[in-house]
């Protein structure tokens, strides 16, 4: 199965990577999805902060 998703490479502080790790595991998600679902609930928000 071939991936269309863009790779995206990002440095951050250990701690901020320690402290994503541990949402994930207590959300039950990869890294890559609490990052994914941070970034989508974030660019939400803004879409609605942009129209009000």
């Amino acid at each position: 199965m071939t991936r269309h998703d863009k790779q995206l490479n990002v440095r951050m502080a250990h701690e901020t990577v320690d402290e994503l790790k541990k949402a994930a595991l207590d959300n039950r998600r990869s890294l890559t999805a609490q990052l994914n679902t941070i970034v989508e609930e974030w660019l939400k928000q803004n879409q609605k902060s942009a129209k009000a």
